[in-house]
């Protein structure tokens, strides 16, 4: 599973986003031809490689065109009306954009609706957005989703927001940092935040962190298990007096896909009897102790004291992440206390591929231990394939061993 972490030390803004994406790889004209499809006039973007604090990263900026050109959001007074929720909702639904796209993209902008409207004490057809209705945010939100949808991210983390303090000047005079609208929006929501009194401006903007809002599946320090790929940095426009950048990386929670030559290593495996929870409950622990990068969790039927039916858990780990999965069962389970040994486990050297099949690329896990070899096709990838092409997942991953055999063979 491909992951974005967000590390939003100095805020978060739409332009921020699109430009960490960009210098983690996003490639730019691809974008500009996806973002076409709103046929959207009136702007014309930008993307520079620059650098703040000696640290290089992209700064990616919309600029206007015709009446609003020279203007940006956060020039306040001087910046249009923009459209409502209406207009935005209709070029969206009428572009040629993917329907995930469009449909992520809405519950961003019905994030911030809802906020605006509260703020202001109007109805969502009265109220027109100031920064929604831009054509700076429009581009920001939608392209976020087509660049996250581009470069495969199938889940996004977030670290805590760090807001400013202070006012500001927006469209509706002086306001409070926080602005109405993130204050808002916190209300009843998981999302981390704090703020720095050292820091006289805003630094989360109302599209930041509803975009945040929207599509974090986690907040929290990075998982120690996440395997990262690339490191980039999206920076912002406003003068903070420190690093005005957003550091995303993109990771891999795959420990099965991490190459390696040992022969032999030591495990954890740990256990716990639960007779009390529900089925839906052992599941979301489960999801949990997966997507912290252990090796294998399970439940086994058991019979307890009285003849009380439960649950055994299994859990097998590497030994550094003992004090994390023995803190996570404890917290998210009933039981009062767990129980582990450590085991010597023999490995086989493990190697990865890709081949190209009439489905498109599949990646396979080749061991290999002496003479002996064994090859497998990675899940995730074949299973996502077999939705896009409505296939069964045997048949996906049989095309790509024929295609692995064949090329193996014609080497030989």
């Amino acid at each position: 599973m491909r992951t974005l972490y967000l590390e939003p030390f100095s805020g978060v803004s739409g332009n921020m986003l699109l430009g960490a994406l960009f210098d983690l790889g996003l490639d730019f004209s691809r974008f500009k031809q996806e973002l076409a499809k709103l046929n959207l006039s009136g702007y014309q973007l930008s993307l520079e490689k620059t650098t703040q604090s000696a640290i290089a990263g992209s700064l990616f900026q919309v600029e206007l065109n015709g009446l609003y050109a020279g203007q940006r959001v956060d020039e306040g007074v001087q910046h249009h009306h923009g459209r409502n929720l209406a207009e935005i909702t209709k070029i969206i639904q009428d572009s040629n954009l993917k329907t995930i796209i469009k449909k992520s993209s809405l519950k961003v902008f019905n994030e911030i609706a809802q906020a605006e409207a509260k703020v202001h004490a109007k109805t969502l057809s009265e109220i027109h957005f100031h920064e929604v209705g831009a054509i700076d945010s429009i581009v920001d939100i939608v392209g976020f989703f087509i660049g996250i949808d581009l470069m495969k991210v199938e889940r996004i983390i977030s670290g805590t927001l760090v807001d400013g303090s202070g006012t500001i000047e927006a469209a509706h005079g002086t306001m409070p940092v926080p602005v109405p609208a993130v204050m808002q929006m916190r209300l009843n929501s998981e999302v981390p935040f704090r703020q720095r009194l050292d820091v006289a401006t805003e630094l989360v903007t109302p599209t930041g962190f509803a975009i945040v809002k929207q599509t974090a599946a986690q907040y929290g320090a990075l998982p120690t298990e996440l395997l990262p790929e690339k490191v980039g940095y999206g920076f912002g426009t406003r003068t903070t007096g420190h690093l005005n950048a957003l550091r995303a990386q993109l990771l891999t929670s795959k420990p099965s896909q991490k190459e390696t030559l040992a022969q032999s290593d030591q495990v954890i495996e740990l256990h716990a009897n639960i007779d009390d929870q529900s089925g839906e409950q052992l599941g979301f622990v489960l999801e949990n102790l997966i997507e912290v990068g252990v090796y294998d969790a399970y439940f086994t039927p058991v019979f307890m004291k009285k003849n009380r039916p439960a649950y055994q858990l299994t859990v097998i780990f590497k030994p550094a992440m003992l004090d994390q999965v023995c803190e996570l069962v404890l917290q998210q389970t009933s039981s009062f206390g767990v129980r582990w040994h450590q085991l010597q486990r023999q490995l086989m050297q493990r190697s990865f591929t890709k081949v190209m099949t009439k489905f498109g690329k599949v990646s396979l896990k080749i061991g290999q231990k002496g003479q002996f070899k064994k090859v497998a096709v990675e899940y995730d990838e074949a299973a996502r394939i077999a939705r896009k092409n409505g296939l069964s997942v045997a048949e996906v991953m049989q095309q790509a061993l024929q295609v692995y055999d064949k090329k193996i063979n014609e080497v030989k």
